[in-house]
């Protein structure tokens, strides 16, 4: 059966998204949300740089309600907007329609999610029976996901570690790589991610879950925060980097028990080679990459990396492949484990048997 989807999202990962929606044998565009004056009104193929695919791109939200789609594949940037993705999705749920989420970082443990974005949520879901899927990417799948089947190889674990190791210089957010991540701005700066609060609000579910897979619990969490810097200035896709502003960013959220960190999210954000030299940098030489470290005995370490492009696709997908089993889920707001398995059945183009 063909599931009819409604996306929302033409950003740098959104994009990737409606292609991938596109090409997916079990899945059928019907309708694209968007909120740019200069993208309502065009063929949402053409938008991703494909041939025109007969779906036009509108802001007209109850249009696309009134379409009763399957799924609402959502992909908006949620930084900074407090409770509106979440108002958004819940429009859908309501009126039946699936939602998989790549940005609305809470979800990804609802056991500790904010009554705000937790109860209007379960709430629509509740009332359309329907189901709200978070997957993500880092916080997400990357870090949650991959770190907790790796877990499947250990024995004693004294720590779990998971780490993005990113080269930032082609994001092009200058808000968010600013005021939120602190990029360019002097040493000593606080940005959102630590003043804000933000930290621990993206991360923390992640290192719940984790944690409760390990049976512990988290009595509190620790912050590390560092820059670097270079004497020259650099070119971003964001803008210009001045010589002896933060162009590097180290950061690990811990959480504590008994004492000890147990689960850290770490990252290490570059916007030019020559700097964070003294943090982790990825194995391979690509922009990205996922490590998971597990430490303890045996240990060892698990690398996911790639270049920019193809860790769009791949943070797309995440969304995309787990579409039919939140369709088929029973109604409610579903944490990472609680789906069954999802991957692509897609070989040379060809649809595959669906998974039972």
């Amino acid at each position: 059966m063909t599931l009819k989807v409604v996306h929302f999202g033409t950003g740098n990962t959104g994009m990737f998204g409606v292609r991938q929606i596109l090409d997916h044998p079990e899945l059928e565009l019907v309708g694209h949300y968007v909120m740019s004056p200069e993208k309502i009104g065009v063929d949402s193929g053409t938008l991703v740089g494909r041939d025109p695919c007969g779906i036009i791109a509108t802001n007209n939200l109850e249009e696309l309600l009134a379409l009763d789609a399957d799924c609402f594949c959502h992909m908006g940037d949620s930084i900074g907007k407090g409770t509106e993705p979440v108002e958004l999705c819940a429009r859908f749920l309501e009126r039946g329609t699936n939602v998989a989420s790549l940005s609305i970082f809470p979800w990804a443990h609802p056991a500790s999610c904010a009554p705000e974005l937790r109860d209007p949520a379960e709430a629509a879901c509740e009332k359309g029976q329907s189901t709200a899927f978070f997957t993500g990417i880092d916080p997400g799948w990357a870090t949650t996901d991959l770190a907790i089947a790796a877990l499947a190889g250990a024995g004693r674990i004294d720590c779990v570690r998971v780490c993005e190791l990113g080269y930032w210089r082609g994001y092009d957010a200058e808000y968010v790589c600013r005021e939120y991540w602190g990029f360019g701005q002097p040493p000593g700066f606080k940005p959102q991610l630590i003043a804000g609060g933000v930290l621990q609000d993206m991360w923390a579910p992640t290192i719940y879950e984790i944690a409760d897979k390990l049976d512990v619990e988290i009595e509190e969490f620790n912050i590390v925060h560092e820059v670097d810097t270079v004497d020259y200035d650099v070119e971003t896709a964001f803008g210009l980097v001045k010589a002896g502003t933060a162009v590097a960013l180290h950061f690990e959220l811990q959480g504590m028990s008994g004492g000890r960190p147990m689960v850290i999210v770490e990252h290490n954000d570059l916007c030019v080679r020559d700097a964070g030299k003294q943090w982790k940098l990825p194995y391979n030489d690509t922009d990205l990459a996922y490590r998971i470290e597990i430490e303890g005995d045996p240990d060892y370490q698990l690398e996911l990396s790639f270049d920019a492009p193809q860790g769009l696709a791949v943070t797309a997908m995440t969304v995309v492949n787990s579409i039919p089993k939140v369709c088929a889920a029973s109604p409610g707001l579903k944490g990472p484990y609680e789906l069954p398995r999802y991957w692509s059945r897609v070989v040379d183009g060809r649809k595959m048997m669906t998974q039972a």
